[in-house]
């Protein structure tokens, strides 16, 4: 009679362990898998996202942002928190960085041919900045609520994120750098948030002068 007790009992608990056995390997295999699904979302998320960047970004809006960038630097004699243009007469006009980020309607008109650029018209509005810092923006909302995937979106932008980061920091008049971290709060708050993680990340290179 005790004999059979516990055998009953040992049958008993080796179901008991296997059903446990099947539950565990079984939650395993889900999680992985949801995981992977996930992280594949995340991977196909980023790549649209650097379509629609490319979209709405155009060419002329990169070399735009490329020359500003270079003519931030002291080899270009520009001071401290600004760039710099080139009248005609070879005059350097020294322009605040905070002027890249000023409202449409109150934007920074600067002609061409003092940015050394293919001059089509005759003066150019330098809403490029404020496009490019819109759509970092979006990037910022998704990668800070875990939508895409950073390591990718900074090796394609990381150059482009920054320096606008490092013009929007550099902004000295106080009542614009308020305005400005108003507008794009989302892409403040992911360099924030990642600047050691992305400090590690490779990125590819726009422009080889720095």
């Amino acid at each position: 009679m005790h004999k059979c007790l516990e055998i009953s009992l040992d049958l008993s608990s080796l179901l008991d362990f296997v059903k446990n056995l099947f539950i565990i390997v079984g939650g395993t295999v889900a999680l992985a898998s949801y995981r992977s699904q996930n992280r594949q979302r995340g991977i196909d998320n980023s790549f649209n996202s650097l379509k629609m960047f490319e979209k709405t970004i155009q060419n002329e809006d990169i070399e735009i942002w490329k020359k500003v960038y270079f003519n931030t630097y002291e080899s270009t004699h520009a001071e401290p928190n600004h760039f710099v243009v080139f009248s005609e007469e070879n005059r350097i006009e020294q322009i605040p960085l905070s002027n890249l980020f000023i409202s449409e309607g109150q934007g920074l008109y600067v002609s061409k041919s003092k940015l050394n650029l293919d001059e089509k018209t005759s003066d150019l509005k330098l809403g490029s900045i404020r496009r490019i810092t819109e759509q970092l923006n979006l990037i910022g909302y998704e990668v800070l609520y875990g939508n895409i995937e950073l390591r990718i979106i900074y090796y394609e932008l990381g150059q482009i994120i920054e320096t606008i980061y490092e013009w929007i920091t550099q902004i000295q008049d106080e009542d614009t750098k308020a305005s400005v971290e108003f507008m794009y709060p989302y892409f403040l708050k992911m360099y924030q948030k990642y600047q050691l993680t992305i400090a590690n990340l490779p990125r590819k290179s726009y422009v080889n002068f720095c």
